[in-house]
């Protein structure tokens, strides 16, 4: 469903107030151009291949076996073990990864046991707590090692001399360190038999197999982590699912775990991405955490591999997916699909699994703002309107976006549906852009405004100055962190009451809108509601709005306190309410809140509530209750 601005009034002030039908727009939005695009989406991802929610509400909701999930998401391949012929693309059954944190940089290793060795070290068995390589300068891939028998990370802007190591060996090509242990996959112990890796942010993350520091294609400094493909699967399934995933509807999800794992060494095996590394560590490949993490070399250690993904690795050993040439398939994944796959590379689905996997980002709403996109496309002029276009392959708006024309002044600018979400950061490419206007040219001119908010007024400032503000040019924001409506002792300072009273008489607003309470106590909450009327009836303001709590936080009285600003409708000819609490109520509104606090709001709930003030607004605005300019 498309929209340009809310529909739905549910502002209280003093009587029942019945649905507002949306402004006719060819009649009374002709010739205005947008003041932003609201950007209506679902999923989070690119979309194609397995969807991980999507694997857990198959798993979880409707009692699939890993290997039927993996037959509903890559369609036309088919499940089956690895063999001899496949040892190419996995050579003495290892996997190269580059470790991206460290490009550009040197290679220093520890040891927590003092196991660490060089590989050709020109004294034999030689052991070590710390190494380190360096490129020589005036060379190309020539290395300096340099060790320590204290397991410490060298400060990279200093000689390893001044960090206490000694000179091991000069080595030519490449400098692999290894542990007695770290390459035994069933006697090895995280992390005392693990290599130790040194991170520019001071933490040290463990790794099993072999680090080396080697040279990229073009000569750059590289550190390369080798080790068996099931080892590196270890790291990677808990990144990319939960593994609490395993523990869902009795296990079940334990099903969505191997299916991530087939997933996951398919396309580790099908992937050649450099000369030096068959892939990377972050998302542009698929996420790869290693072994264990310490935030500094002495730190608190942090296991990252789970026993319920090793499980789950351990159950699927050597299954990967096939093309009908027998060839080994790049299996493609993202977090949710949205409820339909992308398609592409495999067949489209329309996806009940992902839909009962209700995740986060399902359901999602961004805002851009027009500065944004003409700062961005200066050589379309002034922003006149865009245009998506789908895949027609079905789903809301028919399908995943495939070409958005940004129309100008003076030129139109044509994206993919792809660089259009990178552009401007959207979770996933199945979304529809609608324009937002200012006021209408037929809408009375209002008086001035006052919006005094705490922080979550203050975290949709971005939002309001795009959605609200075009319409109520004449606003003054005053959102804090922290902040009461009335009260010295909130952290946000000053209270509401305060900046009401320190206004100079020529900033007076015409209309005050009143989004604070979540800091406040219910016992003086009623008393705080009279005294911000006075204070702000005392100065000549004609329209007071109060926005509501939600009550989903369930340890807050914020129910009462509702019902003390619903009483002040009663008591005040002059005072609104806006029903927040009634319009984010629906459970799959969910999303629109900071998970387990149900008071701050997701970036999503963010352009929601935006969008809910200035349809609220633009209601009063309608009803003839906001004061005019004179």
């Amino acid at each position: 469903m498309k929209r340009i601005l809310l529909i739905l009034a549910l502002v209280i002030s003093g009587a029942t107030i019945s649905p507002v039908a949306p402004a006719a727009h060819a009649e009374t939005l002709a010739g205005q151009t947008p003041v932003a695009i609201l950007v209506t989406g679902r999923g989070f991802g690119h979309g194609r291949g397995l969807s991980q929610y999507g694997s857990l509400g198959w798993a979880t909701k409707f009692n699939k076996t890993w290997q039927e999930i993996l037959d509903f998401y890559y369609g036309g391949t088919t499940l089956s073990q690895l063999t001899e012929t496949d040892a190419g693309l996995s050579p003495g059954c290892k996997i190269t990864i580059r470790l991206t944190t460290l490009d550009g940089r040197q290679t220093a290793v520890l040891s927590d046991n003092a196991t660490l060795t060089l590989a050709g070290d020109t004294v034999p068995g030689r052991k070590w707590a710390a190494l380190v390589a360096r490129e020589i300068p005036g060379t190309v891939a020539q290395y300096r090692v340099w060790g320590s028998t204290v397991p410490k990370c060298p400060v990279a802007a200093k000689t390893p001399e001044e960090s206490g190591f000694v000179l091991v060996a000069d080595v030519p090509t490449t400098a692999s360190f290894a542990t007695t242990l770290s390459d035994d996959p069933t006697t090895a112990v995280v992390p005392n038999d693990m290599v130790g890796l040194c991170e520019p942010s001071g933490s040290v993350r463990y790794y099993r197999g072999v680090i080396s520091a080697v040279n990229g294609t073009d000569g750059e400094n590289r550190t390369v982590n080798t080790l068996r493909v099931d080892d590196y699967l270890r790291g990677v399934v808990p990144r990319e699912s939960p593994a609490s995933w395993g523990d869902a509807a009795n296990g079940a999800g334990m099903n969505a775990l191997r299916a991530q794992a087939v997933a996951a060494r398919s396309y580790a095996l099908s992937s050649n991405g450099y000369s030096y590394a068959k892939l990377c560590d972050t998302q542009d490949c698929q996420v790869y955490g290693g072994a264990a993490l310490r935030d500094k070399v002495d730190g608190k250690l942090t296991v990252l591999e789970d026993l319920r993904t090793n499980a789950a690795i351990t159950d699927t050993s050597g299954f990967v997916m096939r093309d009908a040439a027998g060839k080994v398939v790049r299996t493609e994944f993202t977090s949710s699909n949205g409820g339909r796959t992308a398609g592409i590379n495999f067949p489209v689905r329309v996806d009940d699994g992902d839909v009962a996997a209700d995740a986060a980002e399902l359901r999602w709403t961004n805002v851009i703002s027009k500065s944004a996109i003409e700062k961005k496309y200066p050589e379309i002029g002034v922003l006149v309107s865009v245009v998506t276009t789908h895949d027609g392959l079905g789903g809301d708006w028919n399908g995943y976006a495939t070409s958005v024309a940004i129309n100008g002044t003076a030129a139109t600018k044509t994206l993919t549906g792809w660089e259009f979400r990178s552009a401007f950061s959207l979770r996933a490419p199945w979304y529809e852009t609608t324009p937002i206007y200012g006021a209408t040219a037929d809408a009375p001119v209002v008086g001035s405004m006052l919006f005094i908010g705490d922080s979550v007024g203050e975290s949709i400032r971005t939002e309001f100055e795009s959605i609200v503000l075009p319409a109520y040019p004449t606003t003054n924001i005053q959102v804090a962190t922290g902040r009461c409506m009335v009260g010295a002792t909130c952290m946000g300072q000053p209270d509401g009451l305060s900046i009401i009273n320190s206004l100079p008489a020529e900033q007076t607003p015409a209309i005050a809108l009143i989004e604070l309470g979540y800091n406040d106590m219910s016992l003086s909450y009623a008393t705080e509601i009279d005294q911000v009327v006075a204070a702000l009836s005392a100065r000549g303001v004609q329209r007071i709005i109060f926005v509501n709590m939600s009550t989903r936080r369930q340890t807050a009285d914020y129910g009462t306190m509702n019902t003390m600003l619903a009483n002040a409708v009663t008591a005040y000819p002059n005072v609104s309410v806006f029903d927040w609490n009634g319009y984010s109520a629906d459970p799959a509104e969910w999303r629109w809140f900071v998970k387990d606090d149900n008071v701050h709001l997701t970036a999503t709930g963010q352009t929601e509530f935006a969008l809910f003030l200035r349809g609220q607004l633009d209601t009063l605005r309608n009803q003839g209750l906001l004061p005019l300019t004179p």
